[in-house]
């Protein structure tokens, strides 16, 4: 790995050193179909989901976005007002968050939409946080509720997700040191709490009655359905962290438990101190 790359494959954003200072970079795809159904989503919400998924990443390392390019495929029957509407609406939300949208490649096919965006941040002398700084004996936190972000037609709470920007450099400020890890939920509690636990060589005991889950979600579902856009950290047990900010609510739900074995593992404790082992995908149960 080239000496200016200071943080390369493996967390929610790379890094680069320019001129003596890290330059944080996040990009993802939004297809239609997989992350969104174009003939039940308006537009503008599209256009949120694109940048606002980006954003979730610079939460997950306390950072601060500081631009955005967009490289858009059309489909040939897309129309101009429509491609135009859409590009107002993502530079209107990157806007919103401090995010300029400073560029981009516009390409035309005969596929679905696909919106591609790349976020640029800077650590804001906060982090970055990574995901490899989990220990034994820390809390595992989480924000907000799980679960349930998808409907049957591709709507519900994944099209209005709100960054926790704000909040994740607040909860650096205030823990320092004593926060060791971090990672947005995008792809469920389980599947991200096991990078986590990948990448800092631990395993994580999650309490099945702590899980916050969405009204009319049930547990499984909180842990797999993904797309939630909230983060999940870990703490020093003895941190002070507070059952808010700015009213979201933060839960401890589990413990890290130990230095992982051969592979290291996401595992369930049930109410009857039972335990239960979590796969990446779904849950293991065990006889």
């Amino acid at each position: 790995m080239p000496s200016r790359v200071t943080l390369g494959p493996g967390d929610d954003m790379g890094a680069v050193r320019l001129d003596g200072r890290d330059l944080l970079v996040t990009v993802d795809q939004l297809a239609d179909g997989v992350h969104f159904k174009i003939f039940h989503t308006p537009l503008h919400l599209i256009a949120r989901k694109a940048i606002v998924r980006n954003l979730s990443d610079v939460a997950a390392m306390a950072g601060s976005p500081v631009g955005a390019v967009a490289a858009v495929s059309l489909p040939r029957d897309f129309g101009q007002d429509r491609a135009n509407a859409l590009f107002d609406s993502m530079r209107a939300v990157a806007m919103e968050y401090d995010c300029p949208l400073i560029g981009g490649d516009i390409s035309m096919w005969d596929s679905p939409l696909l919106i591609t965006v790349t976020v640029f941040a800077e650590p804001a002398g906060l982090g970055p946080i990574q995901r490899s700084g989990a220990v034994a004996g820390d809390s595992i936190y989480v924000t907000g509720e799980l679960g349930g972000a998808w409907d049957e037609q591709g709507g519900g709470p994944h099209l209005q997700a709100e960054p926790r920007l704000t909040l994740a450099r607040s909860l650096a400020e205030s823990l320092g040191s004593d926060l060791h890890s971090m990672i947005d939920l995008s792809d469920g509690l389980a599947q991200d709490l096991g990078h986590i636990c990948t990448q800092s060589d631990v395993d994580a005991c999650l309490d099945v009655a702590s899980i916050p889950c969405r009204h009319g979600v049930d547990v499984k579902r909180a842990l797999t359905d993904g797309e939630d856009y909230e983060l999940c950290f870990s703490a020093s047990a003895d941190a002070v962290v507070p059952h808010e900010m700015a009213g979201i609510p933060l839960t401890c739900v589990g413990q890290i438990t130990k230095q992982a074995g051969a592979e290291p593992r996401v595992f369930l404790r049930n109410s009857d101190g039972s335990e239960q082992n979590i796969d990446r995908t779904g849950w293991e149960h065990h006889g």
